[in-house]
């Protein structure tokens, strides 16, 4: 259940279910942020509630968990050396494409958990000891 939530957090586009007797419902983030819908909101996008709670499972279901974002890589990239800095943002740049990448740099963009144990696992085939420390860490849902 979503305690203290702020319904201005669910963005515009995110699906919503209003299925109550689905078996998941308790767990599941679409379900829990209906009920924090606030009564301005003149329109919301629902899931097909034909299409949901079979024996497989929903294949929309997302968990009702925060994660933990982290933006910017400057202060850990600031204490390397210049060489393995170098090839860090190389290989960063290589796998996240030039825009996404400066955009991370920049802090407009988070390292979701995907891509923070990425850049752990680059640190490691480097040979960097230390684990990367981001600048700053957010909690949220994924929506």
């Amino acid at each position: 259940m979503l305690e203290n939530f702020d319904s201005s957090l669910i963005p515009q586009r995110f699906v919503l279910c209003y299925k109550e007797n689905c078996p998941r419902s308790g767990e599941c983030l679409r379900y829990q942020a209906a009920g924090h819908v606030p009564k301005e909101r003149l329109a919301v996008l629902i899931v097909n509630p034909t299409q949901i709670c079979s024996d497989e499972g929903c294949a929309l279901f997302k968990t009702c968990r925060l994660l933990k974002y982290g933006y910017g890589l400057t202060q850990t990239l600031d204490r390397l050396p210049y060489q393995v800095t170098r090839e860090l943002k190389h290989r960063m740049l290589g796998h996240f494409g030039k825009t996404h990448f400066y955009r991370l740099m920049r802090k407009q963009r988070c390292f979701t958990l995907e891509g923070q144990a990425y850049v752990e696992k680059l640190f490691g085939s480097l040979g960097i000891e230390e684990k990367p420390v981001f600048d700053s860490y957010v909690y949220d849902y994924e929506w």
